[in-house]
C-alpha cells in the first residue's frame, strides 16, 4: 500500500520526464562535444514522443487493479528506454558535419530549464505527501 502512496501517476510521469530531460542532456553534450568532428551527425531526444510513450498503455504493460469505478484506471511498466534520432538529412559543413554550435547550446539551455522545473514541481510533489503524512508544512 506505502508503496502506491510513494510511487503515484504524477510522481511516476515527472520522473520518468526528468528522465528524459536527462538523457536528452547527455545527447546535446556528446553533439557539442563532436561539433569538429569531420563526418558527425548530431542526435536528439524527442521529448514528446518519449512523455507520450510513458503516458500511454503498450506491451507488456499491466493496467492496475480498480476497487472502485470512481478510480481513475492507471498504468504499470512502461518502456524505460529512451528514443534518442540521429538527425542525418542536413549537413552545416563540407565535412558532413551537421552540428550548430548555436543551436545546441540553445536546446541545451532550454532542457535545463525544463528539468529544473519538472525538479521543482517533484520537490512539490514531495512537499504536498510530506503534509499529508505529518498534518503540517
Amino acid at each position: 500500500m506505502l508503496n502506491g502512496v510513494f510511487n503515484s501517476g504524477t510522481q511516476s510521469l515527472l520522473n520518468r520526464a526528468m528522465d528524459i530531460t536527462w538523457r536528452a542532456k547527455e545527447v546535446t553534450a556528446d553533439n557539442i562535444a563532436n561539433a569538429d568532428t569531420p563526418g558527425y551527425k548530431r542526435s536528439e531526444v524527442l521529448f514528446a514522443n518519449n512523455l507520450q510513450e510513458a503516458s500511454h498503455l503498450g506491451p507488456g504493460v499491466k493496467r492496475l487493479t480498480r476497487t472502485d469505478p470512481r478510480h481513475i484506471q492507471g498504468r504499470s511498466g512502461a518502456s524505460d528506454s529512451i528514443a534518442v534520432e540521429r538527425i542525418t538529412a542536413s549537413s552545416y559543413r563540407n565535412d558532413g558535419n551537421n552540428v550548430d554550435i548555436d543551436a545546441e547550446m540553445a536546446a541545451l539551455t532550454k532542457n535545463n530549464l525544463l528539468y529544473e522545473a519538472l525538479s521543482q514541481s517533484m520537490s512539490n510533489e514531495i512537499r504536498l505527501l510530506r503534509i499529508a503524512i505529518t498534518g503540517r508544512g
